[in-house]
């Protein structure tokens, strides 16, 4: 036995040794969420620490001796929703509050969520809406549209609601707090105050109206007393009477109390200050925020930190804030994604559906080797200041590693950038391509590169709406398509066939164009084109509303429309011989009918098994490469999806990472599929060594496309075989016979289709 035991242990660190990366490889059915903590909306702490609510997710800035280091949450992490509103801490408990816009609320303590969704869930007449959260002695008293919910932060329970009336009509309560032995509240009717050691607190009558003169915004009890203010005035509550304190002509947003003063929030249109008060009422100090401040604090150490609406987590030093805040994208909207072996870039920009640019600037986002870079935006790269907004297309040809970033622009803007490998950027807007009719611009709409990497180019309201930029000559080509729609000239996203023809989206109900210049991007005298819409013999789509395109691996092009997919099977003839798609009529559970009929479909994406990822209003379907099957079905209930309206999915077929970028933000699912090579290489098994209990996805990884997988003992016994998803195979860690393997080391043999080419590996598992 003790032999047994020392040849276990010496193949145990073999393999240890022969796979020194394993450890960093996600495991199959892995969620990573992408998300800006730049948007914080309101900030708390406990003297040290500082905790931060963002548009999505919220963060911890441990300080000091803490080692100045964040944590990031999101629903991956156990947040049970998007969609912050505001935050507070509890000592005694030491629990994090956290409150979303629609009511939802958590409780964050000791590392883990404790979710209480009743208001969320609870009906109402009216709007439902969260105003403000104080704190008193594990006790959370919630200010909403219908009222003061009491939320007991022991038994994680709401026990109690406060409710006031008007005309037999209930009042919105702003504001909630606290000072001597009252209650105090703001609501639509005024200010109220209570005894808080009443037993009747939930009765109306008992709460005193002191003032009904105002509508107030903010609440706060400082040094025992109690202001409130509106949107010009702070007042201080004297003798239960409100008395006018401080004037500013700037609009007050939230009062905030320090160490040794009150801050006051102050914004106008696009920015803000923060004026500190003393006890005398005197501004003491004040300095300048990035754009609006939402909430203040102050640590024990007195240092001062602001939650900035742009910015995020600021600290103040001297005059000036500094951001802290965990890195990111620097926008959560992902209008189009690219992705290549960890290599990850985001398009910030979009348009409205009258088809008018967002004007934003925050461009893209790359992150590569665990690093975000967000320099590419309006207001910090020089080569866009003028130029370059709104980018909704990106691809880089791998052959040279040149990016190409489209933008859809806006009046006298817009264009393509061509983003070197030596950091020169140039820019393709007049004397390239025609000035769009509709915004003004250069309006780039899709990108595609052919097999011999030439950049084709969709524009939006340009006579010319189809470009080529020809890679060995570096030549542009421009052709006219006047095929009759709606809307004229109406290039959208875009697609190139293995017989470098295009294929490309006519938006706003134009359908969908087929255009082959028979090999010769010079000459236009043998082009030939076709213009798919409904009907058997005019293209037969599902309808005329095409949203998305795809080639896949199979050299069929997928469409989406607002009523489904159409497949057009074999395009090399289709242009000259008009074909129509297929509209596959699909069985799923006991019912069957046409694909995704009555579904927008914005996004298809290919893996390298060939399956589709389709992204939709709904959420997520990944689906078998002939569509015949569901295999996962992902939304925002069942997934850390922060939202079911899915903008754009990009499959990684290096890594197998899938991300589904949504209208609040991207995540990233490691999925089962990677791209299959004619050889393996760089084979990767992980886990491996397989854990003590263990029970997730076992990946085999770099293997020859769709390669026979064997496992065995190291007898020979077989113990499970499988063909790979593309370069990609996948075990359960289950044996055929439905029970874990023993400790031990297990052989894993793998063959191409014709048997030619194997690779020996081995697997570990640990009891």
């Amino acid at each position: 036995m003790k032999f047994k035991k020392q040849v276990f242990f010496v193949l145990f660190l073999f393999n240890i040794i022969a796979n020194p990366i394993i450890a960093v490889e996600k495991p199959i059915g892995y969620w990573t969420s992408l998300l800006p903590y730049n948007t914080a909306l309101g900030v708390a702490t406990d003297g040290n620490s500082l905790y931060t609510i963002c548009d999505q997710a919220f963060f911890i800035y441990y300080t000091g001796a803490q080692n100045n280091h964040m944590e990031t949450f999101s629903k991956v992490e156990g947040m049970s929703d998007i969609g912050m509103k505001c935050i507070a801490y509890d000592i005694g408990t030491s629990t994090i509050v956290l409150v979303y816009a629609n009511g939802n609320i958590d409780l964050y303590k000791d590392n883990t969520f404790y979710n209480i969704p009743d208001f969320k869930l609870k009906s109402i007449t009216g709007i439902k809406q969260v105003n403000q959260v104080f704190i008193d002695n594990g006790i959370a008293y919630i200010s909403t549209s219908v009222g003061i919910l009491v939320v007991d932060l022991n038994s994680h329970l709401i026990t109690e609601t406060y409710q006031f009336s008007a005309n037999n009509q209930l009042q919105q309560v702003a504001g909630f707090s606290m000072a001597g032995n009252y209650f105090y509240t703001i609501t639509s009717n005024g200010l109220f105050k209570a005894d808080k050691s009443s037993t009747q607190l939930q009765n109306f009558q008992i709460w005193q109206n002191l003032d009904t003169s105002g509508f107030y915004n903010s609440i706060l009890s400082y040094n025992s007393n109690v202001y409130v203010s509106d949107v010009h005035h702070i007042y201080k509550l004297i003798n239960d009477t409100l008395r006018s304190v401080f004037f500013t002509p700037q609009n007050i947003r939230h009062l905030d109390s320090g160490k040794n003063g009150i801050f006051i929030s102050l914004n106008d249109t696009l920015v803000g200050d923060v004026k500190i008060l003393n006890d005398s009422l005197n501004v003491i100090d004040s300095f300048g925020c990035q754009s609006r401040s939402n909430q203040v604090v102050q640590l024990l150490n007195g240092t001062i930190y602001v939650a900035d609406t742009n910015f995020g987590l600021c600290q103040k030093i001297d005059k000036n804030i500094t951001p802290f805040v965990p890195f990111g994208p620097g926008n959560s909207s992902s209008f189009d994604i690219y992705a290549n072996n960890k290599n990850l870039w985001i398009a910030h920009g979009g348009y409205s559906d009258a088809f008018r640019p967002n004007n934003d600037g925050s461009d893209l986002s790359n992150y590569r080797n665990d690093i975000w870079d967000n320099h590419y935006q309006l207001w910090i790269y020089p080569p866009f200041y003028d130029s370059i907004n709104d980018i909704v297309s990106i691809l880089i040809d791998e052959s040279d590693s040149t990016i190409y970033a489209g933008s859809f622009g806006g009046y006298g803007v817009g264009g393509v950038a061509e983003i070197k490998t030596n950091g020169i950027c140039k820019i393709y807007k007049q004397n390239t391509f025609d000035v769009s009719s509709i915004t003004g611009g250069y309006t780039v709409a899709g990108m595609a590169l052919d097999n011999d990497n030439n950049l084709w180019v969709s524009l939006f309201g340009s006579p010319h709406e189809l470009c080529v930029k020809e890679k060995s000559t570096q030549n542009w080509y421009k052709y006219s398509v006047n095929f009759p729609r709606a809307l004229p000239f109406s290039g959208g996203q875009i697609t190139v066939d293995d017989y470098a023809q295009a294929w490309y989206i006519a938006s706003n109900g134009g359908g969908v164009i087929g255009y082959s210049t028979n090999g010769t991007l010079s000459d236009i005298s043998d082009d030939l084109s076709y213009h798919l819409t409904t009907g058997v013999g005019y293209g037969n789509l599902p309808s005329n509303n095409a949203i998305c395109i795809t080639k896949d691996k199979s050299g069929d092009i997928w469409i989406g429309t607002d009523n489904g997919i159409g497949i057009l099977y074999g395009s090399s003839n289709c242009i000259s011989n008009h074909c129509d798609v297929v509209i596959p009529i699909v069985q799923y559970d006991q019912f069957a009918g046409y694909l995704f009929s009555g579904e927008n479909v914005r996004t298809i994406a290919v893996d390298g098994a060939n399956r589709k990822w389709v992204g939709t209003d709904n959420g997520v379907w990944l689906l078998s490469s002939d569509a015949g099957k569901i295999i996962y079905r992902f939304t925002k209930d069942n997934s850390p999806l922060p939202s079911n309206h899915i903008q754009k999915i990009t499959v990684d077929k290096i890594t197998g990472d899938v991300y589904m970028g949504t209208e609040s933000g991207l995540i990233c699912y490691r999925s089962t599929a990677t791209e299959g090579g004619v050889d393996s290489q760089n084979e990767l098994i992980f886990p491996n060594p397989v854990p003590v209990g263990y029970s997730g996805t076992i990946a085999i990884k770099g293997l020859v496309a769709n390669a026979d997988v064997r496992i065995t003992d190291i007898n020979g016994q077989l113990v499970y075989k499988t063909i790979a998803l593309g370069g990609q195979a996948v075990w359960n860690g289950i044996d055929y016979k439905g029970h874990r393997p023993q400790s031990g080391v297990y052989l894993v043999f793998t063959a191409s289709s014709d048997g030619q080419k194997t690779y020996i590996g081995k697997i570990v598992f640990v009891q």
